[in-house]
């Protein structure tokens, strides 16, 4: 585990969320005929239509859309798993209290919820579960049991860094952190997956052993790890984002971490292709991308992150700070 790998991890995951960002609520299709029929492949500005403006160019009338968020500007998820991360940089772990990090945990998205920038399609179970909790309702009960969304999951890869060489541990800390807004079990399946694939990543595991390794961990439930097999029926011969809309489009956790794992499959030891696939799915991109980044820059580190992307995603310096602080963190605890 090396420096790199933790900064890889953070700030492939915030690159991962801006690419994805801008497709987020168009279908594949229509994300299509914006680029000529192309699919994304840079940081794109997030185009808000329903605002735009008609201007005459010439004799023609064109329609533009108004810029809503500039390239490289990640959404809530990176927010979110920032604010994670921060949490658990506030914590002693050679005094482990559970009650402790989720105190640090709860004041850091409450922090989130009340800043101006929390303006970028936050989910609805995000929200409801950190308003619950600044009203002083207790972490263990302001999470919604009908929530399967993927906010869970997209912002537990700090959680896998952390606690990558104690399964216990990163276990109960992401159940814990998904269960305040999401309190169904798949979504804290999802949550813990996801600190569960960054921890495998920052090992350097062997890719084609991770889908039989979660199937066979009996703290995910039995949705999630049906969820995960279904990978193995793609095709890769075939038109991959059909095949990919056989799992989910990612709304759902279970979804999100399955598409993830499998951007990451197809191409383990290429970050760029892997969250490009991500983020031309046909659905949830910004999350799928979020949490496709964050494993494959565990995976990879800092050093295969395009230095064009490192250099253009909101706050860059900050993300490789909050990354440098997570391995010195961890390397204090020994």
């Amino acid at each position: 585990m090396t420096k790199e790998q933790y900064s890889g991890c953070v700030c492939g995951l915030a690159i991962g969320d801006a690419l994805g960002f801008p497709n987020e609520f168009n279908d594949r299709k229509t994300n299509l005929l914006r680029r000529n029929n192309k699919e994304l492949t840079d940081l794109e500005p997030t185009l808000n239509f329903a605002r735009g403006k008609t201007k005459r160019i010439g004799k023609k009338l064109v329609y533009e859309p108004v810029i809503e968020f500039p390239a490289g500007t990640y959404s809530d998820d990176t927010q979110m798993s920032l604010a994670l991360a921060r949490a658990l940089l506030r914590n002693n772990f050679k005094k482990y209290d559970l009650n402790n990090i989720m105190k640090n945990v709860q004041e850091e998205f409450i922090d989130w919820l009340n800043d101006k920038q929390t303006d970028r399609a936050p989910g609805k179970a995000c929200i409801a579960g950190c308003r619950k909790m600044a009203k002083g309702i207790f972490w263990r009960q302001s999470g919604d049991y009908a929530a399967k969304g993927c906010g869970a999951a997209m912002r537990s890869a700090p959680i896998g860094l952390m606690f990558y060489d104690d399964l216990e541990k990163l276990v109960e800390i992401s159940d814990a952190a998904s269960k305040c807004t999401h309190a169904h079990p798949t979504a804290i399946s999802a949550g813990i997956g996801t600190a569960y694939l960054t921890a495998l990543a920052l090992q350097r595991k062997n890719p084609e052993k991770w889908i039989d390794e979660i199937l066979q961990k009996e703290f995910f439930n039995l949705e999630f790890k049906n969820k995960i097999a279904e990978i193995k029926t793609i095709k890769a011969k075939t038109d991959i984002f059909k095949e990919i809309e056989q799992i989910g489009q990612g709304w759902k956790g279970d979804e999100a971490v399955a598409i993830a794992l499998y951007c990451f499959l197809r191409n383990p030891k290429n970050y760029a292709k892997s969250v490009l696939t991500a983020a031309n799915i046909d659905g949830d991109t910004d999350s799928v991308s979020c949490i496709t980044g964050a494993i494959s820059g565990a995976y990879n580190g800092i050093n295969k992150i395009p230095e064009k992307w490192i250099q253009n995603i909101e706050n860059s310096e900050n993300l490789k700070e909050i990354g440098g602080k997570l391995f010195e963190k961890k390397q204090s605890i020994y």
